[in-house]
């Protein structure tokens, strides 16, 4: 049967479990404001039972362990969204600042420079004989290439900035991944003496959101309580061990830039599979949309530069060609053959003429120099122009430089080769994309070089042909195969790119809906209530004073019986 001293081991195991539950349910109300921090609930077990002849005599509870409410599931949820919510959050910053850098619509925009360019083309077709409407011209040219080399130029720093975005986050993962192995070796080697390690796994939870946001990560916990960490299947973490990532230039991704990084494990050299998360946003902005803005914005200028070119290297302006002219496009090799020897622009099988004139501005000699794209070679166009007894040819460092002899001048006629804007002769731009485009400078110097007509008579000089076909360029379909006219190619880059911002905002917004319901999940499950503990903080002080009256109803009892003893 019970005995009086065992009321009193009841009494005092409710009493003990009672001040246990007060101190969780203290620790829950203070560390409410902690980041990260999960409720916790003591466990409550009871003793085995006193077998007696009438059945079995409990004999109080105990408290068996304290656990951190939280669940795996809404984490393993959490951590896969949060990594999606951290790469829309980092494009959408940078589709903010590529806008920025458009300025469109605007009076300042590309779009509006190429009106006015085209305008101003159309003004010179209407008056080529007047100096001033040519200077204009010249200067609204500089003004468009300008801003290709801005864009070009603003383009760069972009992808320069996501760059240094990768090369800084990638320090933080080793920071977080080193603290986690740190708190692996505490956990395991707390748990393994029999103690409780709640706070340490609300820290390393901590850190897994924090890695997820910057890199999508998988993860496994070990039956000792730690956890291993992965990217694309590699461990990163492994109990308290951890591969330290790095960052490295990697020239043969993109020659141009020579200063981009990769990620790779440092030990092993190993490239770091990036999927999702702050770091792969990075990566997707610098490699393909900034990339893809690149190419366009260089076609547009070559596109520019090519048509323009071959129209102004074939006409004439007020005077002819009286001084030294340079290529502005070297090839690599003098003695290679045309199509391989790295112009930026195709050659054809062909010819152009060399028309040179005397002092009194009549045509003495045209020189036909003809064109095989897969044999003919700058030096061979140098010899070709070297028969004729009015002009010399000279090729250095990659580049033909043809010079009239005193007294004479020259122009070009009948490119059927496309040779002329391909080597950059006569041309009214120089360079091949937006970063080099340039108006060329013996226009500049002298504006009355700026081809008008077609006449090879310099005395024509009311000719306005080649003026009136590069004003209609401007409506001319050049690029997307034949289909869009260089203003069509810009706008639908600057639709492609709304679209594209506004679905990355689209999936930000979305993202942060997803995080923010799974947070609100994780909260129900893991957050600190005050209310509900105050309500427990009430339930615990009813079981102290009822296991405080077991034992005072015992004492008196026991009073009693020593009382009737005596």
């Amino acid at each position: 049967m019970g005995t009086l001293f065992s009321s009193l081991n009841i009494g005092r195991a409710g009493l003990n479990t009672a001040q246990i539950q007060l101190d969780v349910v203290g620790h829950n109300i203070a560390s409410s404001n902690k980041v990260g921090y999960s409720r916790q609930r003591a466990t409550i077990s009871t003793r085995g039972p006193l077998e007696r002849a009438y059945g079995f005599l409990g004999r109080g509870p105990f408290i068996s362990g304290v656990e951190r409410l939280r669940d795996s599931f809404l984490d393993t949820s959490y951590r896969d969204q949060v990594a999606s919510l951290g790469n829309a959050e980092l494009q959408t910053t940078f589709y903010s600042r590529i806008e920025d850098l458009f300025r469109e619509p605007g009076d300042n925009g590309f779009s509006a420079q190429l009106n006015v360019f085209f305008d101003s083309l159309n003004d010179f077709a209407n008056n080529v004989e007047n100096i001033p409407t040519r200077v204009a011209t010249i200067t609204e040219a500089e003004a468009l290439a300008a801003t290709l080399r801005e864009h070009a130029a603003d383009l760069e720093d972009l992808r320069t900035s996501a760059n240094e975005d990768i090369r800084g986050l990638v320090p933080e993962i080793n920071s977080i991944g080193e603290r986690i192995a740190e708190l692996n070796f505490s956990i395991k080697t707390l748990e393994a003496a029999g103690n409780t390690a709640n706070d340490l796994r609300d820290d390393r939870d901590v850190l897994l959101d924090e890695m997820a946001r910057i890199i999508e990560i998988q993860y496994r916990e070990r039956e000792d309580g730690q956890v291993d960490v992965f990217l694309g299947g590699e461990e990163l973490v492994t109990g308290s061990a951890v591969r330290l990532l790095e960052t490295v230039p990697d020239g043969l991704f993109n020659p141009d830039r020579p200063d981009f990084l990769q990620v790779q494990f440092v030990a092993s050299g190993n490239r770091v599979e990036v999927f999702d998360g702050e770091l792969a946003g990075a990566f997707q902005q610098r490699d393909v949309i900034l990339q893809d803005l690149v190419e366009r914005n260089d076609t547009i200028a070559a596109s520019l530069i090519e048509e323009l070119n071959a129209i102004q290297s074939q006409g004439n302006g007020l005077e002819n060609i009286a001084v030294a002219l340079s290529s502005s496009n070297a090839v690599s090799d003098p003695a290679a053959a045309l199509d391989s020897a790295g112009l930026p622009f195709a050659v054809n099988d062909g010819s152009f003429d060399l028309v040179l004139y005397d002092g009194t501005d009549a045509i003495v000699e045209t020189v036909t120099v003809p064109i095989t794209a897969a044999s003919t070679t700058l030096n061979d166009i140098a010899a070709a122009i070297n028969a004729s007894a009015n002009a010399t040819a000279a090729v250095a460092n990659g580049v033909l430089t043809i010079t009239p002899n005193a007294g004479n001048s020259f122009t070009f006629d009948n490119d059927t080769a496309n040779a002329l804007p391909a080597l950059g002769l006569n041309g009214l731009f120089t360079g091949s994309t937006a970063r080099d485009i340039r108006v060329s400078d013996h226009l500049i110097d002298n504006a009355a070089l700026l081809s008008s007509g077609s006449s090879l008579n310099v005395l024509e000089t009311g000719d306005n042909t080649i003026a009136l076909e590069m004003a209609s360029l401007r409506n001319q379909q050049v690029l997307s195969n034949g289909t869009e006219t260089i203003n069509d190619f810009f706008e639908s880059t600057l639709v492609r790119l709304g679209t594209n911002s506004r679905a990355s905002l689209d999936r930000r917004d979305v993202q942060i809906a997803v995080v923010g319901t799974l947070e609100l999940r994780r909260q129900e499950v893991s957050g600190v209530n005050l209310d509900e503990e105050v309500t427990s903080l009430i339930e615990v002080q009813k079981a102290f004073d009822a296991s405080a009256r077991i034992i005072t109803v015992t004492d008196r009892m026991l009073d009693t019986l020593i009382n009737i003893i005596r």
